[in-house]
């Protein structure tokens, strides 16, 4: 069995843990699927150094890639169980943890953007996850994705939109005032 490079071994131990925290935000911590997907993200990273022998910004990339394998783990889950019965509440937080209605609501919001992101197409899921939940900045998730700025500001606007029109039973009713 071979070792991998040094270089890859500091990329693990540099970027092992946020590109884990990403993946549990995703898929939850189901029992297998984050191990596959965090597995997932260092083998193609590692095939990527060794077909290009140069890895720069190894975070931002291993990021994309590790949100691809997130997104398909919840697109495969779809389609083998139809919606994600697995809830979990470390993306949505709701205003209070202690009452029942919004633990259940915030987990139903969850669920709905997990599938939300596993129907949106990869690279607009991509822009979404690296700018909206990991906050890389614009510039470090362009070229995370290999496309212009402005590039990605066409895919963010387009995930948004989308997201923006499936989520929408979960906003809140506007009280209007009668002056």
């Amino acid at each position: 069995m071979q070792h991998p490079e040094p270089a890859l071994d500091d990329v693990v131990r540099e970027h092992g843990q946020s590109v884990w925290k990403l993946i549990v935000r995703l898929v939850g911590n189901d029992d297998q699927d984050a191990a596959d997907c965090f597995q997932q993200a260092f083998v193609e990273l590692a095939a990527r150094h060794r077909r290009l022998k140069d890895i720069r910004e190894a975070g931002p990339l291993l990021k994309r890639i590790a949100a691809a394998r997130a997104v398909d783990s919840i697109r495969r889950r779809i389609r083998e169980r139809g919606r994600s019965s697995e809830l979990s509440a470390t993306l949505v937080a709701a205003r209070s943890e202690s009452e029942p209605c919004a633990r259940a609501d915030a987990a139903e919001l969850l669920d709905d953007l997990r599938s939300a992101l596993g129907e949106l197409p990869e690279p607009q899921s991509a822009a979404f996850v690296l700018t909206q939940i990991e906050e890389l900045s614009r510039g470090q998730a362009a070229r995370a994705l290999g496309v212009t700025v402005n590039h990605l500001g066409v895919l963010l606007h387009r995930a948004c939109a989308t997201l923006r029109r499936r989520l929408e039973p979960h906003r809140p009713v506007r009280e209007h005032r009668h002056e």
